[in-house]
């Protein structure tokens, strides 16, 4: 994937057309520019990340089991779907300030998805997930996720469950208190 590969300033319509096997008319019949393409991509991987996480996230299961399984859901699209997952979170933010808002309107739209799927755990545990500190913890978990993933893809010979552990082990601690009947209590 082109975009994946060089960032969407890097990315030629010539050989994404090339790599289609199609004509740059025949790919501008259907996208009207680069950057139309672009946000289809974004857009459409996004969702595709979506679906790999809300099944887990949703399911009827024990909290620690629907985490654990969202974790692994997580590092499983980043394992079968590398070029979407540099896509969605590539190494160096674009200089394109309409790819930039791009960018941040897939974000935000991903974190009110998942905040939705998650507010049920958050309220359980005391925390209004509209809160300032909901929205922060939330963003913590989504940031670590992320860095996780960036470690993995650096060290690739770690096996997805000793990932899936070691996220549990260190995230679970603020999740798990819900379970164990330890509510949050927001500071006056």
């Amino acid at each position: 994937m082109e975009f994946a590969q060089l960032g969407y300033e890097g990315a030629s319509v010539g050989r994404i057309a090339e790599a289609a096997g199609v004509s740059r008319t025949v790919l501008y019949d259907h996208f009207p520019s680069k950057h139309a393409l672009f946000v289809e991509l974004l857009r459409s991987q996004h969702a595709a990340l979506l679906s790999f996480l809300s099944g887990p996230i949703a399911s009827e299961a024990p909290m620690r089991e629907r985490m654990q399984a969202t974790y692994d859901a997580f590092l499983r699209f980043v394992e079968e779907r590398p070029q979407a997952w540099r896509l969605l979170f590539p190494a160096h933010p674009p200089l394109d300030p309409a790819v930039a808002d791009d960018y941040r309107t897939v974000r935000a739209e991903s974190n009110r998805l998942l905040a939705e799927l998650l507010a049920p755990d958050a309220r359980l545990s005391g925390l209004n997930p509209a809160s300032d500190v909901g929205r922060i913890i939330f963003a913590i978990h989504i940031d670590a996720m992320h860095g996780a993933a960036r470690w993995w893809r650096a060290h690739p010979e770690t096996p997805r469950a000793e990932m899936v552990r070691a996220i549990t082990a260190t995230l679970w601690t603020g999740m798990g208190a819900a379970e164990r009947g330890e509510p949050w209590v927001e500071p006056d």
